[in-house]
């Protein structure tokens, strides 16, 4: 099953839902990254789902990475949800869990924004 992106709103986040059996180097992790970049220019906090992706490498990882690690003000944030143990060992190994959130569900994602609204400084 190629790639496909359900893209949905929960209240001022965009979730965009990954489906499909492999986020792997290619034309379709490319267009992916693309078309979401395009989506994401206006928006300021968003959560990519992967958990009905079967297989993600490295290149693949590269793709939502770069978007997470793009939206850095600290009004916009981004946030990973997987359960699967292959992406959070992908994660450790690549150093990157440090830099990337992830949640087990969209709830929890979605809910951090607010918890890091009500914890800073200004509120």
């Amino acid at each position: 099953m190629a790639l496909r992106t359900k893209t949905y709103f929960w209240g001022d986040v965009i979730v965009l839902r990954c489906v499909g059996h492999h986020l792997v180097a290619g034309e379709e992790t490319t267009a992916f990254r693309e078309g979401v970049e395009k989506l994401l220019s206006g928006r300021r906090r968003v959560v990519i789902n992967l958990t009905e992706v079967d297989h993600i490498d490295s290149t693949g990882l590269a793709a939502p990475v770069h978007l997470l690690t793009q939206k850095r003000d600290p009004e916009s944030g981004a946030r990973l949800v997987s359960f699967r143990m292959g992406l959070t060992e992908l994660l450790r190994r690549t150093k990157l869990e440090a830099v990337i959130m992830v949640y087990a569900s969209e709830e929890d994602a979605v809910a951090s924004f607010q918890k890091q609204r009500s914890s800073s400084p200004d509120s």
